[in-house]
């Protein structure tokens, strides 16, 4: 009896042995980047120990990597209370999104606890306290990542080029920064040599393809740009990306367009020609200076995106365009009202109302600045954007007030007579790139206010106090917004 005593006991130190073993080596394997080899010799110190904790806590990682999600919940179940669970439990919670519940976790003051807490904090869009959080760490390249990462939030990619190493992942990410601060042959060449050391990682491959077809394209190599977005169509569902972006804009467009028709076939042909002296301007007259005076503000910011950045296309580039899109609304802005000067100057005083009503403009601003509030407040939740919070982009739309809300208004009433007002309030988000759907709310509550204050004057003075408001807000509020 002490004889099969003494088997077992050995047996089992045996066995306890060799699952030591197998989670060294899968160690060892997980740390060169081996995750397939590695996730087996796991499963084979499984085999000997089913509960044992160093190959059940590498599994988790592993399959957290991998993306396998459920198998890592399944793994991180048997592990138990463990010092390391509530740091694989932060891992799996941002990988599901679950920003709020991993900074809720009890997460240990060691640096991969601070990492993760940061990592929390930048999916919920605070990267002040964020960046305040990886300060200090030790530089590994997640580290280093998510540092760029949140500098690049901030608007400082300078001083995330200079956090980036040597890692993949971060050499994917130098080329991003490199075309974003204006430098994109240098970028180019770059992702061009770290394209084939990418398709092993579809993601990251995606978003270097991406942004070397940007940047061809941005330069005007239509040659190598139109072969990389080749290359893109085949990994990426372009259309339906397209489609995902410009929804909102399609439907409006549907949207007038049906009612266009619909007044269309409503109006009568005139038996009779009557002579009516000031009349005001058609709907086409109209929509072709928009569409003139939109032109040349692409014309603008093309240009300064060209000079500035070496990217044609500057105005739909983050970080570029935030500082092409402001100067693209004052030029588009500029160009409307000087339309309005030139060929409607005998409608400017009925456009603009009596000059009290200036005093409007301090309401009306504070009306705006409620709207934008209440609009970021349930954007992030349906993934909308919204529009540059810069004190040029609101002068830009203050100064389009006398055309899209003093003249389309009697323009499209007089054709279209009760579908008129329906009919401006589209126009407005058809005609002004930028978020759709903010733009819309806008329109009609701009079309309601201006019905009301019998001028565009103070709806003009509204933007541009509400604009200065925004100007004197810390950044940290307005990404709230």
């Amino acid at each position: 009896m002490k004889a099969l005593w003494a088997m077992g006991v050995v047996l089992g130190l045996a066995l306890a042995q060799t699952a030591q073993e197998y989670s060294a080596r899968c160690l060892r394997f997980y740390q060169t980047g081996a995750l397939e080899s590695a996730r087996a010799t796991c499963e084979l110190a499984l085999v000997s120990e089913p509960e044992f904790k160093p190959a059940l806590r590498l599994l988790v990682r592993i399959h957290l990597e991998e993306g396998n999600l459920a198998e890592a919940r399944a793994y991180l179940e048997r592990l138990g209370e463990d010092p390391e669970a509530p740091l694989l439990r932060g891992r799996l919670y941002l990988l599901e999104g679950r920003f709020r519940d991993a900074l809720g976790l009890s997460l240990p003051e060691t640096p991969e606890g601070r990492f993760l807490r940061a990592r929390a904090l930048e999916g919920l869009g605070h990267y002040e306290e964020a960046l305040r959080e990886v300060e200090g760490l030790p530089p590994t390249g997640e580290v280093r990542l998510l540092a760029a990462r949140l500098l690049l939030a901030l608007g400082r990619p300078e001083e995330a080029l200079g956090r980036l190493g040597g890692g993949l992942e971060e050499e994917a990410l130098r080329g991003r920064l490199l075309f974003l601060l204006g430098r994109p042959k240098e970028a180019a060449e770059l992702l061009e040599g770290l394209l084939p050391r990418l398709t092993q990682s579809p993601a990251l491959y995606r978003e270097a393809l991406a942004t070397l077809t940007q940047a061809y394209l941005g330069q005007g190599d239509w040659g190598r740009g139109l072969a990389a977005l080749g290359q893109l169509a085949r990994v990426v569902n372009l259309p339906a990306l397209f489609l995902a972006k410009a929804w909102p804009w399609l439907l409006v467009l549907l949207l007038f367009l049906v009612l266009v028709l619909y007044g269309e076939s409503r109006i009568e042909p005139l038996r009779t020609v009557e002579i009516v002296p000031e009349a005001w301007p058609g709907p086409g007259t109209l929509l072709l200076q928009a569409l003139f005076a939109l032109a040349l503000a692409l014309a603008v910011a093309l240009f300064w995106g060209k000079s500035v950045y070496g990217n044609l296309f500057a105005l739909a580039t983050p970080h570029q365009g935030g500082e092409v899109l402001p100067l693209f609304y004052l030029a588009y802005g500029l160009f409307l009202l000087g339309a309005v000067l030139l060929f409607h100057r005998p409608f400017l005083s009925r456009i603009l109302g009596p000059w009290p009503s200036w005093t409007e403009g301090f309401p009306v601003g504070v009306l705006l600045l409620l709207a934008l509030l209440l609009f970021g407040l349930v954007r992030p939740y349906l993934g909308l954007p919204t529009l540059p919070l810069h004190l040029l982009t609101f002068l830009g739309l203050a100064l389009m007030e006398p055309f899209f809300r003093g003249l389309v208004p009697q323009a499209y009433r007089e054709r279209y007579r009760e579908l008129g007002p329906y009919l401006s309030a589209l126009l407005y988000p058809l005609l002004l790139p930028g978020p759709t759907v903010l733009l819309l709310l806008l329109s009609a509550g701009l079309l309601w206010l201006r019905a009301r204050a019998q001028g565009t004057l103070g709806l003009g003075l509204g933007f541009v106090v509400a604009g200065v408001v925004l100007a004197l807000l810390p950044p940290p509020w307005l990404r709230r917004l």
